[in-house]
């Protein structure tokens, strides 16, 4: 098919939605899947053209000390800087007024919907990628990856990871458990790590289920009870690309952002010369994470 160099679509490009004919013309006949990046990101308004966030550690344990000593005094480390920079998104669609008048279907008028769905798609596409890229590409406040081996912490103690290689499996989760228990804050001490949640890609949403929903302990022969059943919820995102990673989540405190500089704005317009109609839907918004603590990613090789 070849446009006009307007990019608008005419009756000749077409042809079809002119012909009284055709038992059906197809459109946007697909169910749109819902939307993920709001049950997993913590979702913001922003009215800025960029978002900070840093952190401020805590203190250490108390020091035993004799009768008449004096007090031993401690600072809090200023943290790691995080920058959100939104981007802005665009996409638009043209018709002339005689195709949009001579359309027996339909269609043009339906247009503005698929605007409506390509912005959905966008931003979970977007999103998702977060996850796709958590183990090779994209920086925190700390300069490392979402999920690394060597995360620093501010006080220069032993650096701490939050990444493995292990598939999806009862040892392999028990061992993500323990890890993120194990979690300390930027002075070195322990915090309390609460996962509930169980991310994955629809490649891995049997195997999640075999392990979180049986009643009895997978692949043994004796009657153990599961001690897993029901321990995490499970979160399925088709916009999850990589078809092994899986990650495990603490809800409560894990920093995945996102912020939203300008919503979803659709508008219209017509040329006074040509009466070709347009139609643009335009959003802004950032994506990231500030803080790794609280998620912990297997890339499943």
């Amino acid at each position: 098919m070849t446009l006009v160099a307007s990019g608008a679509a005419t009756r000749s490009n077409f042809a079809d939605l002119l012909e009284p004919g055709f038992r059906d013309i197809y459109f946007e006949q697909y169910s749109q899947l819902p939307t993920m990046y709001d049950s997993i990101f913590n979702v913001s308004s922003s009215s800025r053209q960029q978002e900070y966030d840093s952190s401020v550690s805590g203190l250490g344990q108390l020091v035993a000390t004799s009768e008449g000593a004096a007090v031993t005094y401690e600072e809090p480390i200023q943290g790691y800087d995080k920058t959100y920079v939104h981007t802005t998104f665009k996409k638009g669609f043209k018709v002339t007024r005689e195709m949009y008048d001579d359309d027996l279907w339909g269609v043009m008028k339906k247009m503005p919907k698929a605007l409506a769905s390509a912005t959905t798609r966008t931003v979970e596409n977007t999103a998702g990628n977060i996850f796709d890229n958590a183990f090779t590409s994209g920086t925190g406040g700390d300069g490392k990856y979402l999920c690394d081996p060597s995360h620093p912490r501010s006080d220069g103690g032993t650096a701490q990871s939050n990444a493995d290689d292990g598939a999806l499996n009862e040892t392999e989760l028990e061992k993500t458990l323990l890890a993120m228990r194990k979690t300390l804050d930027d002075k070195g001490q322990k915090i309390l790590i609460q996962p509930d949640t169980l991310l994955v890609s629809p490649d891995l949403e049997k195997e999640a289920h075999v392990i979180l929903d049986s009643m009895g302990r997978t692949g043994t022969n004796y009657n153990e009870v599961n001690p897993y059943k029901g321990r995490l919820n499970i979160k399925v995102w088709d916009y999850m690309d990589d078809t092994q990673a899986w990650f495990v989540l603490d809800s409560g405190i894990q920093s995945l952002n996102f912020f939203w500089r300008d919503r979803p704005e659709f508008s219209q317009d017509e040329s006074f010369d040509t009466d070709v109609a347009l139609y643009k839907v335009r959003c802004r918004y950032s994506v990231g994470w500030s803080d790794w603590r609280g998620l912990y990613g297997k890339t499943g090789t």
